[in-house]
């Protein structure tokens, strides 16, 4: 996966995703990806059991 993420889906009927983002993962580009995906309507998220670093990225 890019970034060195990795991750689960539940099911077609469910179409929910969860990645697991490790400690030194390039936290800026993964949220910036994110939130780009957001804005251009490809999904929505949401973030769990963030650290101050998510927080600051």
């Amino acid at each position: 996966m890019p970034f060195g993420l990795r991750g689960q889906a539940f099911s077609h009927e469910f179409p929910l995703v969860a990645l697991n983002v490790s400690a030194d993962a390039d936290l800026a580009a993964i949220k910036e990806m994110l939130l780009r995906g957001q804005a251009e309507g490809w999904w929505h998220f949401e973030a769990a059991c963030v650290t101050d670093d998510w927080r600051a990225a």
